[in-house]
């Protein structure tokens, strides 16, 4: 990393423009990494925002991406496998700031054989192709919206269409695996769970 890349922004410097989310998934599986560590058929789960700095340093906001298997069915559509690793990307830059393996750091127990945990589309998703499509742009530029909330500490306005969005288009296999990645941003949008999480 350059010297220029390190140093904070000077006074009365520009603030960068963030990254939007929609192009933040999109350049992760072009990056080498993600080819690299991810197989092919590979689904790339909502985001969990993390805020980071406070005090007099500078917030910034990284998107926690989960990454988990995916198997075509032969009727269209897809099995969905355990997430097995996450990729955090800075909002700012795009750039890869950790990949863990959940495989190694096991957040959850192994499962014993390879048995799908859901599948996609699930029955909350309805209507067309296009559809869902503009669904989930919707959720995701509603993500810009909270990430910029969360950079400058004031109330996200839009949490009701957030949460309704996000409950939607979650798919609900992976519910308890999201929720074990980021347990206070799902209790905060989607309400708190009895039990554990993650089986």
């Amino acid at each position: 990393m350059s010297d220029a890349a390190k140093a904070p922004a000077k006074p009365g410097a520009p603030t960068p423009t963030p990254v939007p989310a929609a192009e933040l998934l999109e350049r992760l599986r072009r990056m080498p990494l993600f080819r690299q560590l991810a197989p092919m058929e590979c689904g790339i789960g909502w985001p969990v925002p993390l805020r980071l700095g406070s005090g007099s340093g500078a917030t910034r906001v990284c998107l926690r991406l989960p990454l988990f298997g995916m198997r075509p069915l032969s009727g269209g559509g897809a099995e969905l496998f355990p997430p097995f690793a996450t990729v955090t990307l800075d909002r700012t830059t795009g750039r890869p700031m950790e990949y863990v393996d959940l495989r190694l750091t096991r957040p959850w127990p192994l499962p014993t054989g390879a048995e799908p945990v859901g599948i996609f589309p699930h029955e909350a998703v309805e209507g067309t192709v296009g559809d869902y499509r503009a669904a989930r742009e919707e959720l995701l530029a509603l993500y810009d919206d909270l990430c910029d909330s969360l950079a400058a500490h004031t109330p996200f306005e839009r949490r009701t269409r957030f949460s309704a969005l996000l409950r939607k288009l979650l798919e609900p296999g992976l519910e308890p695996y999201y929720r074990a990645l980021g347990p206070d941003f799902y209790a905060h949008f989607l309400g708190r769970v009895d039990g554990p999480g993650a089986p």
